[in-house]
């Protein structure tokens, strides 16, 4: 599982992003917000699962919070590898 630290907390957690310190960890980080997003709309609110009430909603978006981060983890998109190689090859045209 991936740790709040590894990840910078939660995607609102705007003090935990500015701690983030290499690119793997950013595009780890926007890969679990990403995948939060998919979910949600995956599993709308007021679902068979859920319910709609205020308990429901706040389970839910915990549930796709979690799920989200582990997915992430396994980088299904290889949005790390792809993200690393761009950085490289700015580098190497002369970027910072």
């Amino acid at each position: 599982m991936v740790s709040k630290a590894e990840l910078g907390g939660v995607y609102w957690d705007l003090n935990a992003l500015s701690q983030i310190k290499s690119s793997k960890e950013a595009v780890k980080e926007f890969e679990a917000y990403l995948f939060h997003l998919f979910l949600k709309e995956a599993l709308p609110e007021g679902s068979p699962l859920f319910g709609s009430s205020f308990q429901g909603r706040v389970y839910r978006d915990m549930f796709t919070m979690e799920l989200s981060r582990e997915i992430a983890e396994s980088d299904p998109l290889n949005l790390t590898t792809f993200v690393e190689e761009a950085i490289s090859r700015y580098r190497s045209v002369g970027g910072e």
